[in-house]
């Protein structure tokens, strides 16, 4: 790659990470545009182990507002979405079914900010497991469902939880390429650039962090969320 190339894949990437480390969600949103139009190869796997670097930040750092009990159910309905999505895939236009994702998502981002709260029972948890699995596998858009349907969770319990159940997600998919085979030198330089250059972005996100915390928090994260919907609407028309 050109010096260019290299410094604009750091800034994406370390912009994204101060995002995805303040709000929970944003690396994939912020970064991947930058990543595909350098080298597509940048993504999925090198993108994916950018934020688990930062998932693991927002899981140990944060492992007080922590909930194993949530963590289970959203690992039981995560098969469940995987396999919808792949029978998705399977019957109808990986294009429509895309755009769908996407339009759903701004519109529950409108509905969310124009006062509707999704009901909390106890069934929710394993519904945010289905439709993060499902909107992964279908759209690569895993945080906004979770997001959306937790919203009103405090930054500090928001975060972690979402990390640790997108990182169990992420695991699964790097597994899946690692047995296929897609990894060679080229693509272990790729890993190195974007994982570095997402602690960059952990290093500067505190100040950001804090001013997200203080006020900000919901609706930076239903901004990002109506942002990645949009991102996706457009993806699927060009």
């Amino acid at each position: 790659m050109a010096p260019i190339e290299i410094v604009l894949v750091v800034v994406a990437v370390a912009a994204g990470s101060l995002v995805q480390a303040s709000a929970g969600i944003g690396i994939a949103l912020v970064a991947s545009p930058v990543l595909m139009a350098v080298d597509p190869a940048f993504v999925p796997l090198p993108l994916i182990l950018g934020g688990t670097v930062v998932g693991i930040r927002n899981l140990t750092m944060e492992f007080s507002g922590f909930d194993a009990k949530r963590w289970r159910k959203c690992l039981l309905g995560a098969p469940v979405g995987l396999v919808l999505g792949e029978l998705a895939l399977a019957g109808l236009s990986e294009r429509g079914l895309t755009l769908a994702v996407g339009v759903l998502v701004v519109l529950s981002v409108v509905a969310v900010g124009s006062g509707w709260k999704p009901p909390r029972r106890r069934w929710m948890s394993v519904l945010a497991g289905v439709l993060t699995a499902f909107t992964l596998r279908v759209a690569a858009l895993p945080g906004p469902p979770y997001a959306i349907l937790h919203h009103d969770d405090p930054p500090q319990v928001l975060r972690p939880n979402l990390a640790g159940f997108v990182m169990v997600l992420s695991a699964v998919v790097t597994v899946r390429l690692l047995v296929g085979g897609a990894i060679d030198g080229a693509e272990v330089g790729r890993i190195a650039l974007v994982m570095g250059s997402a602690v960059i972005g952990l290093v500067l996100a505190p100040p950001v962090r804090r001013w997200v915390d203080s006020e900000w928090f919901r609706p930076v994260l239903l901004g990002i969320c109506g942002l990645g919907g949009l991102a996706t609407i457009v993806g699927a028309l060009t």
